[in-house]
């Protein structure tokens, strides 16, 4: 038979509160939509526990490892035959969740084998996200940092863009004008081109003119003195 879930008490949570942002907000594990161990450890005002068993029966049991988002968090989880494996996680460390869930599963599968269960269970679940919330939290804030760092970065080189605007309408203006430029270039270029050939054509009309004369000329004479030949007297 299905044993009873176990609830992590309040008073867990003492000494566990820390500044820095946290990896894990909240955890459980269910058979189907019974609760089988669960453990929040938001500080927040909304009640994880109760939002997570809400969001069980939405699940699909289909694929492996997937995420799901209801309430306006998100809800990574991973599904091992008849159980569901969910927590509500930082949206920036998938690859840290994941991880989480896939230990969490293993060690679940090695406690339910004993006849305290529901004690170790319990203790497991708090100090695993416990651990990841001091180990993985740090990578965490990297991320974020990284993450600042990365759009400080794009919004100074937005600055200096802005702040170069000028400079970039001076240099679409000369552009344009070099532009204006190559085609009035283009074009005297051809004139000129046209003008040459047009000698260079009126030069050889010339000499050809010339010696279609000349050979007028000279075949003039050969008939004219063929005639005077042909005309004196023998």
């Amino acid at each position: 038979a299905s044993q009873p879930p176990l609830f992590a008490q309040p008073g867990c949570l003492q000494g566990f509160r820390r500044s820095a942002r946290m990896l894990i907000l909240s955890a459980s594990v269910a058979r189907g939509t019974f609760v089988l161990c669960e453990y929040d450890a938001s500080t927040g005002a909304d009640d994880l526990t109760e939002i997570s068993r809400k969001v069980l029966p939405k699940i699909p049991r289909t694929g492996a490892i997937r995420s799901y988002v209801y309430g306006g968090h998100t809800f990574n989880y991973l599904l091992d035959k008849d159980l569901i494996f969910l927590c509500i996680a930082a949206p920036t460390a998938t690859e840290l969740v994941f991880e989480f869930l896939n230990e969490f599963r293993r060690t679940f599968e090695s406690l339910s084998r004993r006849s305290n269960r529901e004690v170790e269970l319990a203790r497991m679940l708090r100090d695993l996200i416990m651990r990841y919330n001091s180990d993985g939290g740090g990578r965490v804030q990297q991320v974020e940092r990284d993450l600042e760092d990365v759009t400080d970065m794009m919004r100074n080189n937005l600055g200096k863009v802005m702040e170069r605007g000028e400079r970039i309408d001076s240099l679409l203006d000369k552009t344009s004008a070099l532009k204006a430029e190559s085609v009035s270039f283009r074009s005297s270029a051809k004139r000129y081109n046209d003008d040459l050939w047009w000698k260079d054509q009126r030069g050889k009309m010339f000499l050809c003119i010339l010696a279609l004369a000349i050979v007028v000329i000279l075949t003039w004479l050969i008939v004219h003195n063929s005639e005077k030949l042909t005309d004196s007297p023998r």
